[in-house]
C-alpha cells in the first residue's frame, strides 16, 4: 500500500505532528506545489578593495546599467574585470543607503551626502544637504531620515532638485516625528512609508507651497527592529518588528512570520547580532530575502505572491537588489584574449548582460554574484505522520515525487511516541528504478529527502511510502 506526503509551506514555529507543511527544509525555492532549487554562487565581479558596506545598481537614461558598491570610506563602480574608484577617504559611521534621483545616485551614510552622476561616474556633495542614515526618493523630492544627526527627523530637498535643501525654498522641509522614536527607513514613490523604531507613517503630497507634506499615521505599535531589514517592493514595504516579520502596503501592517517562522527566527539570532541583516528584493521573483551573514548564513525567503517562506544556508555576507553592469566588448577581450571560443559561458549569461534586473549576493570574501550556478545541497524534513490510525507502520522503500535521477537519499524516523527519540532510523538512496529501499517502523514517522551537491533537479512535491499495518501499540 502506498502512502503520499505532499510537502507543505515551511512553517517550522508548528507542532511537528499535525500540521501540513515542513518542520525543516534548505536551500530550496518555494513554489505553488513545491519546491525548487537554488543555485550555486558565481561570482559576476571582482572582490571588492574592503568589506562590503552597501550596494545599489540602477540604470541611467543611456540604458546601462550602473553598479555600485560602498565600503567603510569609499564608493566604486563595478563590472566584471575591476572596480572603479568614485570616491576614497570619505567619513561616516553607518552602511550606506542609496536613491535614485534621475541619473543621479544619492548616497548617504552618516557622513557629507554624495551624489553621483550616473552617465558620468563624478562624484560630488549634494549642496545644502543633510547628512543622514537613510534615504528615498518620493514623488520629486530626495527624503533624508536622521537628517543632521537628529535621529527622529525627516528632511526633503525642493522640488526636482537634489541641490536645492533651505527649507522653505522651492517646498524644500523637514518635519520632527514626535513619537515613534529612530527613523529606521523610507520608502519612496507617490508617497513615502517612514519606518520608525516603534511606528509605521505615511507621507503624501499635498501641493502646499508652505508644508507640502502630511503625515498620517498606520501603526502607532509597530516598527522595524533593524534598520537593515526594511526592503521595498513597489507599495509593499518589509521589515522586521519586534514581533516578528511584516509588510506594509501603504494602508496597515500585515504580520507574515506569525505562527511559521518568527519563533523559528528569533531563536536562532539574538536581537543584538540583528543590526547586521540585509534585506532586498529578487526583481525576478516576489520575494523578500533577509540575510543574516556568516560563512554558513542564514536567508530567510518570503515569497508573498505564493504566501510561502523558505530558507537557504549559504557563505554570505549580504544582499542587494539591482541591475546587472554593463560589459564591453574590449572588457569581455582583456577577460578571454583567447578569443571568443575561449569563453566558458554564453553571450547570454548573467555576467555580460546589462540592465538585467538581479537579486545580487555578496560572499564573505567581497565578490558580488548571483545564485545561478549548479543546484546546492538541500533537504526537505515532513512533519510526523500516524500512516496507520492507532498502529505500527512498517515502511519497505520511498520514491521522491520529482524529477531527480540520482543524488537524492531519505531518512525514516520512526517512533512509537512523539515524545521518544526515534527508535528505528534508516537512510536509502535513489537506485535506477526510482525507488528508495528503506527499512523502518513506528507508530509515527517522519521523512527527510537529501539532495546532493550539484545533483540535477527542477522540483520536488513530496514523497510516496510502501507501507504495511504492522501491530498494535
Amino acid at each position: 500500500m502506498t502512502a503520499r506526503t505532499i510537502f507543505g509551506a515551511y512553517e517550522p514555529d508548528k507542532p511537528a505532528y499535525l500540521q501540513d507543511g515542513l518542520t525543516d527544509m534548505g536551500n530550496a525555492y518555494p513554489r505553488a506545489n513545491g519546491y525548487s532549487p537554488v543555485g550555486a554562487f558565481g561570482a559576476i565581479t571582482p572582490a571588492l578593495p574592503a568589506n562590503f558596506n552597501g550596494g545599489v545598481a540602477y540604470v541611467a537614461s543611456d540604458l546601462s546599467g550602473v553598479l555600485i558598491g560602498g565600503t567603510e570610506d569609499g564608493l566604486y563602480r563595478g563590472s566584471v574585470t575591476a572596480w572603479t574608484p568614485l570616491a576614497t577617504g570619505l567619513s561616516g559611521n553607518n552602511r550606506w543607503a542609496f536613491t535614485q534621483f534621475g541619473d543621479l545616485a544619492i548616497a548617504v551614510n552618516g557622513g557629507p551626502t554624495k551624489k553621483i552622476d550616473l552617465i558620468t561616474n563624478a562624484v560630488a556633495d549634494v549642496t545644502g544637504a543633510p547628512t543622514a542614515a537613510c534615504v528615498a526618493t518620493v514623488r520629486d523630492f530626495v527624503v533624508y531620515g536622521q537628517a543632521d544627526g537628529n535621529a527622529a527627523l525627516v528632511q526633503w530637498s525642493g522640488f526636482n532638485n537634489a541641490d536645492s535643501n533651505v527649507p522653505g525654498a522651492n517646498q524644500a522641509g523637514y518635519q520632527p516625528m514626535l513619537a515613534g522614536g529612530v527613523v529606521m527607513g523610507i520608502a519612496g514613490g507617490e508617497y513615502g512609508i517612514i519606518v520608525q523604531r516603534g511606528r509605521i507613517v505615511r507621507m503624501s503630497y499635498t501641493g502646499d507651497s508652505t508644508v507640502p507634506f502630511q503625515f498620517d499615521e498606520i501603526s502607532s505599535n509597530i516598527g522595524a527592529i533593524s534598520r537593515g531589514s526594511i526592503a521595498q517592493a513597489d507599495k509593499l514595504v518589509f521589515f522586521l518588528s519586534d514581533k516578528g516579520f511584516m509588510v506594509c502596503d501603504g494602508t496597515g501592517v500585515k504580520p507574515i512570520g506569525h505562527e511559521r517562522v518568527d519563533a523559528t527566527f528569533f531563536k536562532r539570532f539574538q536581537r543584538s547580532t540583528l543590526d547586521q541583516m540585509y534585506c532586498a528584493i529578487d526583481p525576478r521573483k516576489n520575494i523578500a530575502a533577509w540575510v543574516m551573514p556568516g560563512n554558513t548564513g542564514a536567508v530567510f525567503l518570503y515569497d508573498w505572491a505564493l504566501d510561502r517562506w523558505a530558507v537557504l544556508s549559504l557563505d554570505i555576507a549580504a544582499a542587494f537588489s539591482g541591475f546587472t553592469a554593463n560589459l564591453t566588448l574590449e572588457e569581455i577581450d582583456a577577460l578571454y584574449p583567447g578569443g571568443i571560443d575561449t569563453i566558458p559561458y554564453s553571450l547570454d549569461d548573467e555576467r555580460f548582460s546589462g540592465g538585467d534586473p538581479l537579486l545580487l549576493i555578496v560572499n564573505n570574501d567581497n565578490f558580488v554574484g548571483s545564485l545561478s550556478g549548479a543546484n546546492i545541497a538541500a533537504w526537505f524534513t515532513t512533519p510526523f505522520v500516524e500512516y496507520t490510525q492507532g498502529r505500527e507502520t512498517r515502511f519497505r522503500e520511498a520514491r521522491p515525487i520529482g524529477d531527480a535521477v540520482s543524488g537524492v537519499t531519505i531518512t525514516l524516523d520512526s517512533r512509537a511516541r512523539l515524545g521518544d527519540g526515534p527508535a528505528t532510523t534508516s537512510t536509502g538512496a535513489l537506485n535506477a528504478t526510482g525507488r528508495m529501499p528503506v527499512r523502518s517502523a513506528g507508530r509515527y514517522t517522519k521523512a527527510r529527502l537529501d539532495f546532493a551537491d550539484s545533483a540535477v533537479w527542477t522540483f520536488q512535491q513530496g514523497v510516496e511510502l510502501e507501507k504495511a499495518a504492522g501491530r498494535k501499540r
